[in-house]
């Protein structure tokens, strides 16, 4: 089931769109805007960040957690890591 404010979205509208007039239709112009905005959604699932779970903890009422970011390496500390290995 589709949350409707998702469906209705103009997006989804003209995906929804190219399948039916594309794919099942038989329009050449919304198969190419159905295969340009598919393989886009694609590519950002497949290439898109993931989430990784480093840890869970359970909190006790009091306690807090404190998340820090930990600033990436420049390229003279890279080098110097590869090197010391």
């Amino acid at each position: 089931m589709v949350p409707r404010a998702r469906s209705l979205s103009p997006l989804a509208i003209v995906r929804r769109n190219a399948i039916h007039k594309g794919l099942f239709g038989g329009s050449r112009g919304w198969m190419i805007v159905g295969g340009v905005l598919w393989s886009g959604r694609f590519v950002r699932r497949t290439l898109g960040r993931h989430e990784e779970v480093v840890a869970l903890e359970v909190l006790k009422p009091g306690q807090f957690v404190r998340l820090e970011a930990i600033s990436p390496l420049t390229r003279r500390q890279r080098r110097a890591a590869k090197r010391a290995v």
